[in-house]
């Protein structure tokens, strides 16, 4: 009885320490600027006529902050011809699942709640981001490159 309990405590002892070796894989970091162009579209609204709106921007993620697995940082983003940026801040949290998979809230600063959800993911040192609004409607895909100073 002795050989199996020594066997089955050596054999959890072995799973915990896989399981914290497979957690302790550290997040890409994620720190930096990050920036891409897009087309959006939003759908048609009663003040501006009957047709979906298409419009060319950039898109800049500037990612401030990171703790192990989750970041902080502006969003911003502005209509092609516009030099001004329209602000958000925006949260995150990268996949511990090492897929790269990185899911983004943006909010506001003028209304509580979140302004958008962004599906994304990090590879070949790109970042592949989806983007909805959830006040407007607004969709777009894009790749986001880091800028280099």
């Amino acid at each position: 009885m002795t050989r199996f309990l020594t066997a089955g405590a050596a054999a959890l002892a072995t799973t915990f320490t896989l399981g914290a070796a497979a957690l302790a894989d550290p997040a890409p970091d994620l720190r930096g600027t990050w920036v891409g162009t897009y087309t959006a579209v939003q759908p048609t609204h009663y003040q501006r006529g009957n047709e979906p709106r298409f419009n060319q921007a950039e898109w800049m993620l500037d990612i401030q902050i990171q703790e192990d697995n989750v970041f902080w940082g502006p969003s911003k983003w502005r209509r092609d011809g516009d030099t001004g940026w329209n602000e958000n801040e925006a949260t995150g949290t990268i996949s511990l699942d090492g897929s790269g998979r990185i899911g983004i809230t943006e909010t506001s600063p003028m209304v509580i709640g979140a302004n958008a959800l962004i599906d994304a993911r990090y590879e070949d040192g790109k970042i592949y981001a989806d983007f909805r609004s959830l006040r407007n409607g607004t969709t777009y895909s894009t790749v986001l490159e880091r800028q280099v100073n």
